[in-house]
């Protein structure tokens, strides 16, 4: 297998503040109370239009209202959402620059495409998630996660995902934990893996609910198991693979962070905006409306929860590596 170093790269968030002003030829530190003074700039490393670029915006606009000054999103994209990120640790850390982040970032890092990692910024808060969900063919005659663990103790189930990102390591570790055989057939994006299921070609995919559901109405595809802990709303139905008995959980977590050094005062501001934002039935709507769904982590939690996802990318990459 070809080693996952060559394969991958990915995405992530940023939020911070202080700033130096030239007074009487003396540089002064802008106090936490003042802060903000001015508008903040959000770097979304990726480009306009996709689902990253679309949450960002929707922080942006609604937290712009909490913390007292306009946000001004800045896409800056290239090389799986390293380069907005790199450029964004070498800005002031002064609460004015702050940036997006998700766990493809972690991918990135450990498959060599960058040197940056969550820990080279300050975390403020995670925002949203997009919630993954496995799917089936019905082709295949599968309609619950028990029967395809059973069959893919038999046969090779054949995933469809890019190899360049985070699907890829969802796909290795699922596979281990559900002792399955299985291949992966590489694919740019959701959107070719889903035709591509819905057509038959692959067996099984990781998709999220709003680009599955239309295919699960018209009998293409079955939604077998979801990477959340709880059953969510719109598939009440949907069981989740703990409550199957699998440690498995799979979702696309976007947060912000701000450049290593920023005041943890103002970061504490920054938080609070943000769980403020999370709380307003506008956002909330729009972020559901855009088939995500709002998942606050405050800066505490959001450092845990990537401590956990970065020991476990590294593991599956190492793993994958080395086969």
């Amino acid at each position: 297998m070809k080693s996952l170093k060559r394969m991958i790269g990915v995405a992530v968030i940023p939020l911070a503040v202080v700033s130096l002003a030239a007074c009487g030829g003396e540089e002064k530190v802008e106090s936490a109370e003042a802060f903000p003074s001015k508008e903040i700039e959000l770097t979304i490393p990726w480009s306009p239009g996709g689902g990253s670029d679309i949450e960002g915006r929707f922080v942006a606009e609604h937290a712009s209202e909490y913390i007292g000054e306009n946000i001004v999103p800045v896409n800056v994209p290239g090389v799986g959402g390293t380069v907005g990120l790199e450029d964004l640790t070498k800005k002031d850390a002064d609460g004015y620059n702050i940036g997006q982040i998700h766990e493809g970032l972690l991918v990135a890092h450990h498959s060599d495409v960058t040197e940056i990692n969550y820990d080279s910024f300050e975390p403020i808060a995670s925002m949203s998630s997009s919630d993954q969900i496995l799917a089936v063919s019905t082709d295949m005659g599968v309609e619950t996660l028990e029967e395809l663990v059973e069959y893919g103790q038999e046969n090779t189930i054949q995933f469809g995902g890019t190899v360049a990102g985070i699907p890829r390591v969802w796909v290795e570790q699922m596979a281990k934990e559900l002792d399955v055989q299985h291949n992966l057939v590489g694919y740019e994006g959701i959107t070719e893996a889903i035709q591509a299921l819905a057509g038959g070609h692959i067996d099984a995919a990781i998709v999220d609910y709003k680009s599955g559901i239309d295919f699960v109405k018209a009998d293409e595809i079955n939604f077998v198991a979801i990477g959340t802990t709880e059953r969510i709303e719109t598939a009440p139905d949907l069981p989740t693979f703990q409550e199957k008995g699998y440690d498995i959980t799979m979702g696309i977590n976007r947060g912000y962070v701000a450049p290593e050094g920023t005041p943890e005062e103002i970061v504490e501001q920054l938080e609070k905006a943000l769980e403020e934002t999370s709380k307003d039935e506008d956002y909330v709507e729009a972020v559901q409306n855009a088939g995500s769904s709002v998942n606050f982590m405050g800066t505490d939690e959001y450092k845990e929860y990537l401590d956990k996802q970065d020991k476990i990318i590294s593991d599956v990459i190492e793993e994958v590596a080395a086969e």
